[in-house]
C-alpha cells in the first residue's frame, strides 16, 4: 500500500496538471468564443459570395483558369498548430493520406505545424508551408490563397483541393475535401444571367469580383478549420481538467482515510499502553 507521503507527492503532480489544463481550457474557451463570433458574423457575407459564385460560376472560373489543365492538382491540408486536441489532427491527417493515396501526381501544401511535421516525417515533398494564427486574419488567408493561385498561373498546378476539418458542432469535426476551383462547363452548357448590367464591362467586373468571391469563400474554410481546432482543444482540456479534479478528490479522500487510520491506531496504542500500566499498578 502506498504511504501518505507518496500519495501527497502524487497529489502535487495531479494538481499541477489540473492547473495547466484549467489554464489551457480558459485560453481555448476565449479563442473559441472569438472564432465562433467571427464565423457567425461572416456567415451572411460568405453566403452572399457563394450565391454570387453560383450565379456566375463559369465566368468566375474563366477568370482564374489554369493555363495548363494537364498539370497535377494541388492539395492544401489545414491542421492545427498544436496538439492536446484529442484525435482532431490524427483523423484529419489520416483522411488526407487516404485522399492522396490513390494519386500518382499532385502537389502538396501543408498549413499548420502538425501537418508540416507529419508530412516531413514521412518524406513527402511540400510545395509550400504555412502557419496561420490560431485566430487567423483575412490577410493571412489571402496570402495563402494567392500562393495557390500562383501555382496555377505558373502552370505547375491545375485544380486546387482543400482538405480541412468541417465544423459540425463542438463535439464533432469531420475531415472533408473541397475543390476550390471546379472545372468550368462547356459553353453550350452554361446557364448564366445575361440580363445583368456590368460597368464598365462584364469581363472587367468579373475579374475584379472573382478575387473578392474566392477570397471570401476560402477565408470561410480557414475560419471553419480554426473553429474546429479550438473546439476540439476546449473539449479535450475540459475533459482532462475534470479527470484531474476527480483524481485529486480520490487521492485527498485516500490520504484523509490513511491519516484517520493512523490517528486511530495511535489512540488505540496509547489507550492500550495506559491500560497495561494501570493493570501492573
Amino acid at each position: 500500500m502506498p504511504s501518505i507521503q507518496s500519495l501527497k507527492k502524487e497529489l502535487r503532480g495531479i494538481r499541477s496538471t489540473q492547473k495547466l489544463t484549467r489554464a489551457m481550457r480558459t485560453v481555448s474557451a476565449a479563442k473559441f468564443s472569438k472564432l465562433n463570433a467571427m464565423f457567425g458574423q461572416y456567415a451572411e457575407y460568405g453566403r452572399q459570395c457563394r450565391a454570387c459564385f453560383d450565379a456566375y460560376q463559369d465566368s468566375f472560373l474563366d477568370a482564374v483558369r489554369a493555363p495548363d489543365p494537364s498539370a497535377p492538382p494541388v492539395f492544401l491540408v489545414i491542421s492545427s498548430n498544436k496538439g492536446l486536441c484529442g484525435s482532431f489532427n490524427a483523423e484529419l491527417l489520416k483522411f488526407a493520406e487516404e485522399t492522396l493515396g490513390g494519386r500518382d501526381r499532385f502537389l502538396l501544401v501543408a498549413c499548420g505545424k502538425k501537418a508540416i511535421r507529419y508530412f516531413k516525417g514521412r518524406d513527402v515533398p511540400l510545395a509550400g508551408e504555412w502557419v496561420l494564427a490560431d485566430v487567423p486574419a483575412f490577410e493571412e488567408s489571402g496570402a495563402l490563397l494567392e500562393s495557390l493561385l500562383a501555382l496555377r498561373r505558373d502552370g505547375r498546378a491545375s485544380g486546387v483541393y482543400v482538405v480541412y476539418p468541417a465544423y459540425v458542432n463542438m463535439l464533432e469535426q469531420t475531415p472533408a475535401v473541397c475543390e476550390l476551383f471546379p472545372p468550368a462547363r462547356a459553353e453550350k452548357d452554361r446557364d448564366e444571367d445575361r440580363s445583368a448590367l456590368f460597368v464598365p464591362d462584364r469581363r472587367a467586373m468579373i475579374g475584379e469580383t472573382a478575387d473578392m468571391v474566392f477570397g471570401a469563400m476560402f477565408y470561410e474554410l480557414v475560419l471553419e478549420a480554426a473553429l474546429g481546432a479550438q473546439a476540439a482543444t476546449l473539449m479535450t482540456m475540459r475533459s482532462a481538467y475534470d479527470a484531474a479534479t476527480e483524481f485529486c478528490e480520490r487521492l485527498e479522500g485516500e490520504i484523509n482515510r490513511k491519516r484517520q487510520s493512523a490517528v486511530t491506531a495511535d489512540v488505540i496504542e496509547t489507550s492500550a499502553g495506559e491500560a497495561s500500566q494501570q493493570g501492573q499498578a
